[in-house]
């Protein structure tokens, strides 16, 4: 009995291990399948596209001044994230200056290719957002898709 008690649990531990690893696995599936999808559904015409580092950045209209160290950045923005389509912002307002580090890695390295006045839309994959940690409704391993406007 003491043999079946050690080898049940040897087993249980074994599965969630196997679990865990699998669904790691069909996040980072998911994740590539979206970010393609994306990357297919960019407009050919659209002459400002960034795709590195874990960004994939669409500038629908390109505004014409650059931010500069202590600017105000306002953004109007819909976030989605991707995991789940899960909407967990709408048409939110956010202000904040220009070089903050409070910003998710993903925007912080899109921004320097934003100009004020410019609207697009930004892809963010799970390791430049919340990564393996579910933050409110936005999952683990989410993309993260905002729409958005600066000014």
């Amino acid at each position: 009995m003491k043999y079946f008690k050690i080898i049940s649990f040897v087993i249980l531990a074994a599965s969630l291990v196997l679990f865990s690893c699998s669904k790691k696995d069909n996040y980072e599936s998911s994740e590539e399948t979206q970010v393609e999808n994306f990357r297919k559904a960019i407009a050919k015409d659209t002459a400002f596209i960034y795709d590195a580092d874990g960004i994939i950045l669409e500038i629908t209209e390109m505004g014409d001044v650059e931010y500069q160290a202590d600017d105000v950045v306002s953004l109007i923005y819909t976030g989605v994230a991707l995991q789940n389509n899960v909407v967990f912002a709408q048409d939110e307002t956010i202000s904040f200056i220009y070089g903050n580090n409070n910003l998710i890695d993903g925007w912080k390295i899109a921004l320097p290719y934003i100009k004020k006045n410019s609207k697009g839309t930004l892809l963010i994959t799970f390791d430049k957002a919340y990564g393996k940690e579910r933050v409110g409704v936005i999952d683990a391993y989410s993309t993260l898709k905002f729409t958005f406007e600066a000014f």
